[in-house]
């Protein structure tokens, strides 16, 4: 019967729609399922690539820490010799003018080396420090004030943001001053090749971590993957060691905290600390005391 033919294609269209309507939602959420998957995957490889960085470079400054620090008080004793005689030497007014010069020019590479030894030394000190309850934002506006004559006559402008009710991180004052100081004056060694710029500062909470950024608009870091290894500078010869920033991956790996450096698009290099707030970090170094 036509009305019953009728009846019927309407029938089987409404069910076609229907079972298409399901299934285009069970393949919408079977996409959506896919790409949270495809995140997780994304995020999970990164960290794993960050974990093995962070084993690679804690092998080396290990391995290295325990070859400086037996190398280094070797030379300590020939080199304070050296530098002893050479002042001296260069005092006594019994020598020629260009004697005097050479003796003053002994005296001074044996300071650069002796300066250079005692950086080995800190590098190499596996020791840890005593911790107590730090405010990274004291921290850091200690060391701009302790630099702010050398930012003035370098041109550099500074911009410091330092969130309320900061949290407080587990950790030792001194180290993470000296922390902050390493990547300031390299800072401003960067942009004074450019003659001045601008550096921003930051410290603020974030899920349970207090995070310190440094932002300048120098040049950028030729090899940022590099910049953490030691003996690794773009520096001419007799300004820097490459020891710094090892040291300070050093010291926030054993503060329990992570440290990152990247180019920005628009030109400059940004360093950034993250650290468990203080309760978490002393958590996890009773822990890794009892161990």
């Amino acid at each position: 019967h036509p009305q019953l033919r009728q009846f019927r294609l309407l029938i089987t269209l409404g069910a076609m729609l229907v079972l298409s309507f399901f299934v285009f939602v069970r393949q919408y959420l079977q996409d959506r399922e896919l790409v949270r998957l495809l995140q997780a995957s994304h995020r999970g490889f990164e960290n794993l690539q960050r974990l093995q960085t962070e084993l690679v470079q804690k092998e080396k400054l290990a391995s290295l820490g325990q070859l400086v620090a037996g190398a280094a008080h070797e030379i300590n004793n020939p080199l304070a010799a050296i530098l002893g005689y050479s002042e001296l030497l260069a005092a006594s007014g019994k020598l020629a003018s260009d004697q005097e010069s050479m003796a003053r020019k002994i005296g001074q590479q044996a300071r650069r080396t002796r300066d250079l030894v005692a950086g080995l030394l800190s590098f190499a000190q596996q020791s840890p420090a005593e911790k107590t309850l730090v405010d990274m934002g004291l921290v850091v506006q200690r060391v701009l004030q302790m630099e702010a004559l050398r930012l003035e006559n370098k041109n550099i402008k500074v911009q410091v943001y330092v969130a309320p009710n900061l949290s407080g991180i587990w950790g030792n004052s001194n180290q993470l001053f000296q922390c902050c100081l390493h990547i300031v004056s390299n800072a401003m060694d960067a942009m004074d090749e450019i003659h001045g710029g601008a550096l921003d500062v930051t410290v603020q909470n974030d899920q349970g971590q207090v995070v310190v950024t440094f932002a300048d608009s120098g040049p950028g870091i030729k090899d940022p993957k590099r910049v953490f290894d030691p003996f690794y500078t773009t520096k001419a010869i007799g300004k820097g060691t490459g020891l710094g920033l090892s040291a300070t991956y050093g010291v926030v790996q054993d503060h329990h905290g992570h440290i990152k450096c990247f180019n920005k698009p628009e030109g400059g290099a940004v360093f950034v600390m993250n650290f468990p707030v203080a309760a978490a970090a002393r958590g996890a170094a009773l822990s890794g005391a009892t161990a």
